[in-house]
């Protein structure tokens, strides 16, 4: 029992020394050595034993990050600002988001785009599905097609503007967030609140000055 816990231990300093490296110096510009230094004398064969690589102490850092996310705490008047509130918080949220955001070029790889692609409908999804059908009964929410537009959301919010906001220009980010502003308009779902507008911009203006 006790070298069980010592392992989980072990495992658990890995997790946050890399972390707060990755977050200081950036993914590509943390070594495996960098790990070994803020360690306090464990060597690379620990590290090994319980991680093949660099890129799997990464994806074990987001796949934590994303089971807090799970347990998120819904809160608002109506379903529609449930919603809103958990993207807001999710966009408001910095340091996941400069995790993933120092790795964004890995994160553009078909596997691990597309490991995070099967996370999103398998733990996310639900949650949003939930909460727009309660929005229809609630009547915050207008719509014939909860499922898709559950869909839709997780996808153009996540997929399209959180894995791929690296990449954009100020100039294209607008044009998207304006394209998804009006698309749910259009669909008659009043998702995209100034507010949440100015938010994002904040955190591309915050990812790109820590770049």
């Amino acid at each position: 029992m006790a070298r069980n816990r010592n392992s989980h231990e072990t495992r658990k300093k890995i997790l946050e020394v890399s972390k707060d490296l990755f977050l200081e110096k950036g993914f590509d510009n943390t070594s495996i050595q960098d790990i070994i230094d803020g360690l306090g004398g464990l060597t690379k064969g620990v590290i090994y034993h319980h991680f093949e690589s660099k890129d799997e102490i990464l994806q074990s850092i987001i796949s934590e990050n994303n089971q807090e996310i799970l347990n998120y705490n819904w809160r608002g008047d109506t379903a529609l600002e449930k919603i809103q509130n958990s993207l807001m918080d999710a966009f408001s949220n910095l340091e996941q988001q400069r995790l993933v955001y120092s790795a964004s070029i890995m994160l553009r790889s078909p596997r691990l785009l597309g490991e995070q692609y099967l996370n999103l409908f398998s733990d996310f999804l639900p949650g949003i599905r939930e909460k727009v059908f309660e929005g229809v009964e609630d009547k915050s929410i207008k719509t014939e097609y909860p499922e898709e537009l559950a869909d839709l959301i997780v996808l153009t919010l996540n997929i399209w503007i959180g894995f791929q906001i690296s990449i954009y220009s100020v100039e294209e980010l607008k044009r998207k967030m304006n394209f998804i502003k009006l698309t749910f308009e259009g669909l008659g779902v009043q998702l995209i609140s100034d507010e949440m507008m100015e938010v994002i911009f904040n955190l591309f203006d915050h990812l790109k000055s820590a770049k």
